[in-house]
Order: structure tokens, then C-alpha cells, then sequence
């Protein structure tokens, strides 16, 4: 097994820190956006670390795989929806409310900033660090998948963070095949633009 390197010792330290910034903010649930967003923004530091795969595929390609992958959150979306009420889109929304998400400004930071930062620091420096010291793919894919989906688990309800980690394990699925994060980021705006069109 390689050397960790210096991103992903990055990653460990400041992953920490904003568990503890969760931690302690604990029950705050309508000052999470604002504090995720800031744990986001933050985290875009990761651009530091950031170099497209000399693998990667064309951008064409992982376009079209970012529009597919988009098409299945949705589907997983109305599965979950399906099996558990919190998950309905009408659901959602309301818990997005209790987060602090009152206006469409926030939604857009959300997908032009917030997805972008959050994809930069799970992808390129979680993800791509572990693919670097050889563990198998479908571990990496687990282990991003898991970080990821904990950041949310603060929100107290469980299905959110069931939800979110089926997402992301579909998402580092995807980003493995194209090793673009233009592919993810693609995904979960087609997702998320898709729900408010056939929703709003």
C-alpha cells in the first residue's frame, strides 16, 4: 500500500473538524444550510489538490454519463419516496425549510457552489486518494459514500442519511468510470432541476 498523501491527510484533518462543528451545532437544524454551506465553501480549499485523471474519460462522455446518472437519482428518489414518507418530494422540501433553505438564492448557491465544493472535496480528494493506494474499487466507493452521507446524519432522520448514501454510492460509481467530477456535479444538477420542474 502507497504513502497517504498530503490531500488526503487534508481531508482526514478538516473532515474531523467539521464533525465536530456539526457536533456541536447538534439540534440547530434550521442553521444547517448555512453551516454545511460554509463547511462546503471551506472545503473548496481542496481545489489546492485538484488534477483531472491523465484516465479520464472525453467530456462528451462524461456528460452523457452525468445526464444518465442524473435520470437514476431521480428513479432512487421515487423508490425511497416509495418506501418511506420522509422521502416524498413534498417531504424534502419541508425538511430543506427546517435547514434554513427559505428563498431560491439558496437553492441556487446550492447547485452553482455548495454541489461543486462538495463533489471537488469527496471526489478528488477522498475518492481519487484512495483509488492512489490501490484498495479495491468497491471499497473506495463504500468508504466515499459513507463520509459523505455522515455529514448529513446530524439532520436526525435516518432515511435522509440512507437516501444520501445510496446516491453517493451511485455517484462514486459514476465518477470512477469518467474520473471527471464534471460527471457528478451534472448528475446532481439534472437531479435536482428535473424534481423542481416536475414538482414545482
Amino acid at each position: 500500500m502507497k504513502s497517504i498523501s498530503k490531500a488526503l491527510v487534508w481531508f482526514i484533518i478538516s473532515f474531523l473538524v467539521f464533525h465536530v462543528i456539526l457536533y456541536i451545532m447538534w439540534g440547530e437544524k434550521q442553521e444547517y444550510w448555512y453551516l454545511y454551506t460554509g463547511i462546503m465553501l471551506i472545503a473548496g480549499v481542496s481545489y489546492v489538490f485538484y488534477q483531472r485523471d491523465i484516465e479520464s474519460k472525453r467530456l462528451l462522455t462524461s456528460i452523457g454519463v452525468g445526464i444518465l446518472s442524473g435520470l437514476t437519482l431521480i428513479i432512487i428518489q421515487l423508490i425511497f419516496a416509495a418506501i418511506s414518507y420522509d422521502l416524498k418530494y413534498s417531504e424534502l422540501i419541508k425538511e430543506l425549510t427546517r435547514t434554513g433553505v427559505y428563498f431560491k438564492w439558496q437553492m441556487l448557491v446550492t447547485l452553482l457552489f455548495v454541489i461543486p465544493c462538495h463533489e471537488l472535496y469527496m471526489r478528488t480528494v477522498l475518492q481519487k486518494e484512495l483509488i492512489k493506494l490501490n484498495i479495491p474499487n468497491w471499497l473506495s466507493i463504500i468508504i466515499t459514500a459513507l463520509c459523505s452521507a455522515s455529514l448529513f446524519y446530524y439532520l436526525d432522520n435516518l432515511w435522509i442519511v440512507s437516501l444520501i448514501f445510496i446516491v453517493q454510492i451511485l455517484l462514486s460509481i459514476s465518477y470512477l468510470y469518467t474520473r471527471r467530477i464534471a460527471t457528478t456535479v451534472i448528475a446532481q444538477i439534472v437531479a435536482v432541476v428535473l424534481l423542481l420542474i416536475f414538482h414545482g
